[in-house]
C-alpha cells in the first residue's frame, strides 16, 4: 500500500496527531508489501513486517543501514536515478526491477516510490512500496516461451497503438523487426484492404478492438512487407485491460495463410479441372445416351414402319383379292344349278371368310390401320376393345378437344400404352384398367393408365435383371423423354399403379372442333326422284379388282346405273361434281384423300347425295369415322354382294318405285 504525503503534515491537535500516527503504524505494519522509509541520503529510516518477509531481514537488521544493501551491484545506478526524482518532488509507480533478498537470492518487484515532507513542505526522505511480482514474472516467462513457440505471429501493442513485444514468428513473417517507436501498420509492414490500397487506420482491425474495447477476430487481410512482396494472413486482435478494466494495449496474433491459400487455389483448380472432366465425361454419356434413345427410338419407329409395310401389303392385295373372290363367287352361286358345286363354293367361299378374318386379325396385330387413318384417340378406343381377347376390360375416357399428332409420335405413345396394358394383364393381377386421354388449356396432352392390381415397389424400377417387366418401364420413360415428354409412375404394393404419359404439344396439334362436321345421314324420307330415272351410282375404291366386282354386282340391277368409278378420294371429289351421282360407295382407306375426309367433303358440297362407307375393315372405329364424317351407311366389302343393292335402296327409293331386278348375264 502506499502511505498518504497528507498524513506527515502537522496537525494543531497533539492527540488527533497521535491517533493518526498510530492508525497509519498500524497499517503500515499490517500490509502484505514491503513498506520501507529512507531519507535522501538513502539511509533506511523504517521497515514493516512485509519488507521482512519480502527480503528476509528484520527491522533490526535494516534500519539505520543503507538501501544499497538490498540493491545488486550492477543496479545501484537505479538507486541515484530514484532518489535524483524523489529531490525534485517526483513520484515514481510501478517501476518494475530486481532486488537482493538476504539469503542473495534476486527478487522480482514492482517499486512505487513517493517523496516524505516535513512540516515545512521540505522533502526529507522517501518512501517505498515494493511487491513481489515474481510469480507474474514466472508467468509471464512461461507465456513468453509459449508465445516464442508458437508457428503463428504474435505482438502486443500499448493504448497508441506501438509495438511493446513480439515474437520470433512475427519477425519472420514480417522479414524485418519493428521500426522502433512507429506503429506497425506504418513502419515495419502495412495492412491491405479488400481493394489492393493500403487499409485506413480506422479499419484496423488493432484499432477497432483499441478504439470499441472488444475482439475483433478472423478478418482476412493481406500484410505488405518493406520489399514490397504480400502475404495473405487472418488477424486476431484483442485488447488487454489493468484491473481497473481500462483497455492499456492489445494482443495480436496474424496467421500466415500463404500455403492455405496456396492449397486452396491447387485444390480449386483441381476441382475446376475435376469439374471440366466430369462435365466431358458427362456429356460424353449424355450424347451416347441420347443416341441410344434415338437408337432406340429408331428401332422402334422401323419396326413399326416394317409392321406397317406388311400389314398394308396384307390390307392392300391379299384382303382385297379375297374380297374380290368372295364377291365374285357370290354372284356365281346363285346361277350354278348343281347343288354339288354350289356346295363346294359355299364351303370355298366360307374358306375364304376366315382367311379374310384372319388376315384382318394379323394386320391389326401388326400395325393397327386406324391409328394412322384415324389418329391416336380411336386407334386407343380400338385398343381398349382389342384388349378383351385377353381378358381385360378397359374403360376409355376420351377429352372433349381433338387432337393431331406426327406419325412417330402417335407410334411410340400407341406402343407405350399397349406395353402397360399388357403389363397390367400379365403382373397386376386384375382383369379391370382405366384409360384416360385428355389435351389441358396448356395444349399438353395426358395419357393416364391406371389399374388397382398388386402394384409393385419402386424401387425395383432400377434392379437389374428384374423379371416383372420393369424394363419396359424404363424403356417406356425412355420413349417419352425422346419426345420432350415424360413417363410418371406411381406405385406400390397392394394399392395398384398408375402410369401418365405427358406430352406438350405443337400449337398446330389441337384441331379446333368446328373444322369436324358432322352432318346428319341423308333421310330416308328424302322428296322421290323421277319415277323413270335410275340411280347414279359413284363406285370409290383403289382397288381394280374390287371396283370390277362391286361394278358386275350393280351392273345386274336395271335400276341402278354405275356413273364412273374414281381410285383415290380426290379424284372421287372432283368426279362427283361434275357427274352429280344419287349415291357415292366409298371405301375408307384411299391415297391423296382418305375416304372419311373425302366424304365429310362431299357431304358439304352436295347435301342431297349419299355416301356408303365400304371397307375390308369392320372396326367399329372405322364405321363410326365414316358416319360421324356424314356417311348414311357402313358395310364390310365382302358383306357388299348381299347387302350393298338393298342398302342403296334404303337410302334412295326412287330406285325401289322404279321395280328393280336383277339382270341374268
Amino acid at each position: 500500500m502506499q502511505p498518504d504525503n497528507e498524513a506527515f503534515a502537522p496537525m494543531t491537535d497533539p492527540l488527533a496527531a497521535d491517533l493518526m500516527s498510530a492508525r497509519l503504524a498500524a497499517i503500515v505494519e499490517s500490509s502484505d508489501d514491503a513498506i520501507i522509509s529512507k531519507d535522501l541520503n538513502g539511509i533506511i529510516t523504517s521497515w514493516n513486517r512485509g519488507a521482512q518477509r519480502l527480503f528476509g531481514y528484520t527491522a533490526d537488521e535494516m534500519i539505520g543501514q543503507p538501501v544499497h544493501r538490498l540493491i545488486p551491484k550492477d543496479r545501484f545506478d537505479e538507486e541515484i536515478h530514484i532518489l535524483g526524482r524523489i529531490r525534485t518532488g517526483q513520484r515514481i509507480d510501478h517501476y518494475e526491477t530486481v532486488r537482493q533478498r538476504k539469503d542473495g537470492s534476486l527478487v522480482h518487484i514492482s517499486l512505487t516510490v513517493s517523496p516524505i515532507k516535513d512540516g515545512k513542505g521540505r522533502i526529507v526522505g522517501a518512501s517505498k512500496i515494493a511487491r513481489d511480482i515474481t510469480e507474474r514474472k514466472q508467468a509471464e516467462r512461461h507465456l513468453a516461451s509459449l508465445v516464442e513457440g508458437l508457428p503463428a505471429a504474435v505482438f502486443t501493442t500499448d493504448a497508441e497503438g506501438l509495438i511493446t513485444h513480439y515474437n520470433q514468428a512475427a519477425v519472420d513473417l514480417w522479414h524485418c523487426r519493428p521500426t522502433s517507436g512507429a506503429p506497425y501498420w506504418r513502419g515495419s509492414w502495412r495492412l491491405t484492404g479488400s481493394d489492393g490500397g493500403p487499409m485506413p487506420d480506422h479499419e484496423c482491425p488493432l484499432r477497432q478492438a483499441l478504439k470499441q474495447g472488444r475482439p475483433v477476430l478472423g478478418l482476412e487481410a493481406v500484410i505488405r512487407r518493406q520489399d514490397g512482396t504480400q502475404i495473405p494472413v487472418t488477424h486476431h486482435s484483442t485488447p488487454l485491460r489493468n484491473e481497473a478494466g481500462e483497455v492499456f494495449g492489445t494482443v495480436n496474433m496474424l496467421v500466415d495463410l500463404t500455403e492455405r491459400k496456396a492449397t486452396e487455389q491447387q485444390l480449386h483448380a483441381s476441382a475446376s479441372e475435376l469439374e471440366h472432366r466430369i462435365a466431358e465425361r458427362t456429356q460424353e454419356l449424355r450424347t451416347s445416351q441420347e443416341r441410344l434413345r434415338a437408337l432406340a427410338s429408331e428401332l422402334t419407329l422401323t419396326e413399326q414402319r416394317e409392321r406397317r409395310r406388311l400389314a398394308t401389303d396384307l390390307h392392300d392385295y391379299l384382303a382385297q383379292l379375297v374380297v374380290a373372290s368372295r364377291l365374285r363367287i357370290s354372284q356365281l352361286i346363285p346361277r350354278i344349278g348343281d347343288p354339288a358345286i354350289s356346295s363346294t363354293l359355299t364351303q370355298v367361299d366360307s374358306m375364304l371368310d376366315q382367311a379374310l378374318t384372319y388376315t384382318r386379325s394379323l394386320v391389326a396385330e401388326l400395325s393397327p390401320q386406324i391409328l394412322y387413318q384415324f389418329g391416336l384417340a380411336k386407334s386407343l378406343l380400338w385398343l381398349g376393345e382389342q384388349m378383351k381377347q385377353h381378358n381385360l376390360r378397359v374403360s376409355v375416357e376420351l377429352g372433349g378437344t381433338p387432337f393431331t399428332l406426327a406419325d412417330d409420335q402417335a407410334v411410340l405413345l400407341f406402343q407405350s400404352v399397349r406395353e402397360l396394358l399388357f403389363n397390367i394383364i400379365k403382373h397386376a393381377k386384375t382383369d379391370h384398367a382405366t384409360l384416360t386421354v385428355s389435351v389441358d388449356e396448356q395444349q399438353e396432352l395426358w395419357i393416364c393408365v391406371e389399374d388397382e392390381g398388386v402394384g409393385f415397389d419402386m424401387a425395383d424400377l432400377t434392379h437389374p435383371g428384374d423379371p416383372h417387366g420393369k424394363f419396359g418401364l424404363l424403356s417406356i420413360r425412355e420413349r417419352m423423354e425422346l419426345l420432350g415428354g415424360e413417363c410418371e409412375l406411381s406405385s406400390a404394393l397392394g394399392v395398384g399403379t398408375i402410369a401418365i404419359l405427358h406430352l406438350p404439344l405443337g400449337q398446330t396439334a389441337v384441331s379446333s372442333s368446328a373444322n369436324v362436321q358432322q352432318t346428319a345421314a341423308h333421310p330416308a324420307g328424302s322428296p322421290a326422284k323421277d319415277q323413270a330415272k335410275t340411280v347414279k351410282v359413284l363406285l370409290v375404291d383403289d382397288h381394280a379388282m374390287v371396283r370390277q366386282g362391286l361394278r358386275s354386282i350393280l351392273d345386274s340391277y336395271t335400276d341402278l346405273t354405275v356413273v364412273g368409278e374414281a381410285a383415290n378420294g380426290q379424284d372421287a371429289v372432283v368426279m362427283a361434281r361434275s357427274l352429280q351421282p344419287d349415291v357415292v360407295v366409298m371405301d375408307v382407306n384411299l391415297p391423296l384423300i382418305d375416304g372419311v375426309e373425302a366424304t365429310r367433303l362431299l357431304r358439304r358440297e352436295h347435301a342431297s347425295m349419299a355416301v356408303i362407307g365400304i371397307s375390308v375393315r369392320n372396326d367399329p372405329q372405322v364405321k363410326l369415322a365414316m358416319t360421324e364424317a356424314g356417311a348414311a351407311d357402313f358395310l364390310p366389302k365382302e358383306s357388299a354382294a348381299g347387302q350393298l343393292y338393298d342398302i342403296i335402296l334404303r337410302h334412295c327409293p326412287v330406285a325401289s318405285s322404279a321395280g328393280g331386278r336383277a339382270v341374268a348375264n
